[in-house]
């Protein structure tokens, strides 16, 4: 029987994204020597034997962390829509420094791999090297630039119906708390949230829009509860900030949702984690396995036609951090 890397990731009781880097022999790997020493070892004694015939596609995660829980949940759906089309995935991490930046050029000059799905806080720097590479590629983030491939949520949208939600549920103060308005991703959800509060007649208060470069959740809650900001709810640009801004809260004496009520965008394990479970609008995983679908079309009959796509569905994931601006506190009235 063949045995597989998701056998050796159950033997172990490890994950198959850890597993699929060291047998992969991945560059800048963020797996441990001793747990890369185990699974190599129990690979061995299992009978592993690697099957060099499939085409690889890398997913290079850039200027972000590689434990960053907002892609981790996207780094499992690439893989398995990857390996459904029998290809290998690679993962990398890259910063815009000139060692990740030799290194990857490297090791794209060697054709090691058929394809490549880049996100994170994309610039024209990585963007030059991928093109200079002559490696097919598309970005997976939000990006304003003409022919390139590019898959992206409709942020717009997703800031209107989030933002809506909680008008919709009688709050008038609500915060938005963001990531650096230098991006276009953050300039778009700005759109969607201001359109939001523009249809429900409610004015558009600067002070309400909070921002941290280090999308900090926690730091953007301290700063309301220091400056004396008024708010009822928060449309929090991920599940990062969300948390963190739950976490204040809390540290606050202030209780979720009872006294204010939070919810996101995006999905991943700290939705579930949570206490109360967060609540946030999510783009399905089935809509974004185009990522990988539209890199394996351009692999296979060429790029003619570079376009932006954007992921249009949007579900909820009711958790418990939003409640009705009636059901709020006694103590905040």
């Amino acid at each position: 029987m063949t045995v597989t890397k998701k056998d050796i990731a159950d033997h172990l009781g490890i994950s198959r994204t850890a597993v699929s880097l060291v047998l992969n022999n991945t560059p800048n790997s963020t797996v441990s020597e001793d747990t890369r020493h185990i699974i190599l070892k129990a690979a061995k004694e299992l009978g592993y034997r690697d099957n060099e015939i499939y085409p690889k596609i890398c997913y290079i995660l850039y200027n972000r962390e590689p434990d960053d829980p907002l892609y981790i949940h996207d780094l499992r759906m690439i893989e398995n829509v990857a390996s459904q089309n029998d290809y290998r995935l690679i993962f990398m991490n890259v910063r815009s420094t000139i060692n990740d930046f030799a290194t990857l050029s490297k090791y794209l000059s060697n054709k090691e791999v058929s394809g490549v799905v880049i996100s994170g806080d994309i610039d024209d720097d990585i963007l030059d090297i991928l093109e200079e590479s002559g490696v097919p590629y598309v970005v997976y983030s939000g990006l304003d630039k003409e022919n390139v491939n590019v898959i992206v949520t409709d942020v717009v949208n997703i800031a209107y119906e989030a933002t809506k939600y909680l008008t919709d549920l009688g709050h008038q103060r609500i915060a938005l708390f963001s990531g650096t308005l230098d991006t276009l991703v953050h300039q778009d959800t700005l759109k969607g949230y201001i359109k939001a509060l523009e249809e429900a007649g409610l004015p558009y208060d600067k002070s309400l829009v909070q921002v941290s470069k280090e999308e900090d959740g926690h730091e953007l809650a301290n700063r309301m509860a220091v400056l004396e900001i008024d708010y009822t709810a928060a449309f929090c640009v991920n599940s990062v900030i969300q948390f963190g801004a739950l976490q204040k809260l809390k540290d606050l004496g202030l209780q979720v949702p009872k006294d204010i009520s939070l919810v996101g965008w995006g999905y991943s394990e700290l939705l579930k984690m949570s206490v109360p479970p967060l609540t946030s609008f999510y783009t399905d995983s089935s809509e974004k396995e185009i990522v990988v679908d539209r890199l394996i079309e351009i692999i296979t009959e060429g790029d003619k036609d570079p376009r932006t796509i954007y992921l249009k569905s949007i579900k909820l994931y009711e958790g418990g951090t939003v409640s009705s601006f009636g059901q709020r506190s006694n103590r905040l009235r």
